[in-house]
């Protein structure tokens, strides 16, 4: 038997110490369901198998709820499950089991992602920024850029061109509103190349109208 040495609450969070070294934090709804008191014995062992219990089941429910309303990478759920102060053994553990179900697919998840904002006019670096901050990068990220189609990107980087092209005001420098196009194009996350042809298509679309 040990004895409880100290408990300390932290933001939302219960911290138990033992007069053995071994620490624990865990939720405070877990604590109310099982409170615990300074100088109180408790089996070690038991103890670490009541919390292992309690935090799984805590730990998936929400991660479950949160891919219910959008799918999530496992870097997300991941970032989601340390916040809320799980145990890394317990994250691993809910990871893993949603990866074995079919829930979590980072592969696929990058796929979709890419899809979706290409098709919201956002270029592949900036697309690329979103994966890395969503836990992805390597193949996974490359592969789902790969599939963007490039006639595709061209238009959707012209039509924020034209956009942007329509803002001019009359007798406005016309290196000035290129410039600015220039600009607003690369920063919706497509390249330089790119970025200048949507530009020049744009400035002679607004030249041709004009004339007409």
């Amino acid at each position: 038997m040990v004895r409880v040495s100290e408990i300390e609450t932290v933001r939302g969070r219960v911290r138990i110490l033992l007069d053995d070294g071994t620490a624990y934090t865990i939720l405070k709804s877990m604590f109310r369901e099982r409170p615990l008191a300074v100088n109180e014995e408790l089996d070690p062992e038991e103890y670490a198998g009541w919390v292992a219990a309690r935090q799984y089941r805590s730990a998936m429910d929400k991660a479950v709820s949160r891919l219910a309303v959008r799918a999530c990478s496992r870097g997300e759920i991941e970032q989601k499950l340390r916040r809320t102060g799980y145990s890394t053994e317990t994250i691993e553990r809910v990871l893993g089991r949603l990866e074995k179900e079919g829930f979590l697919n980072d592969r696929e998840f990058a796929g979709q992602w890419a899809s979706y904002r290409a098709g919201q006019k956002i270029g592949p670096r900036r697309i690329a920024q979103e994966l890395r901050s969503k836990g992805i990068a390597g193949r996974e990220a490359e592969e789902a850029l790969e599939a963007l189609s490039g006639e595709e990107q061209m238009e959707a980087a012209a039509a924020v061109a034209r956009k942007l092209a329509a803002r001019a005001k009359p007798g406005e420098d016309p290196r000035k509103v290129r410039r600015r196009i220039l600009e607003g194009v690369v920063r919706r996350g497509y390249d330089w190349e790119t970025a200048r042809l949507a530009a020049d298509r744009a400035m002679d679309e607004a030249a041709e109208e004009t004339r007409g």
